[in-house]
């Protein structure tokens, strides 16, 4: 029996529907607003970076670089 490791950073319940819920945000409030929510998002994840537990530091930091590097993507389109 393989047993697969949760995905941290896009987890199941993200999957819920048809298209992600970042993508439901861009269609409704459009990408540049959606941008500063992820820039926003980022920061909460760095200030509280391992704070929970310091297990969470890892997923933490990764979690913000994951919003860091859609923030990117979608202030270059």
């Amino acid at each position: 029996m393989i047993i697969m490791a949760d995905d941290n950073i896009n987890p199941k319940h993200y999957k819920r529907y048809r298209i992600e819920v970042i993508d439901m945000m861009i269609a409704i409030w459009g990408a540049y607003n959606t941008s500063l929510h992820c820039e926003m998002t980022a920061f909460k994840y760095r200030m509280r970076a391992g704070i929970k537990n310091s297990e969470t530091l890892k997923e933490d930091l990764e979690k913000e670089q994951w919003y860091l590097d859609k923030t990117r993507e979608l202030k270059s389109n």
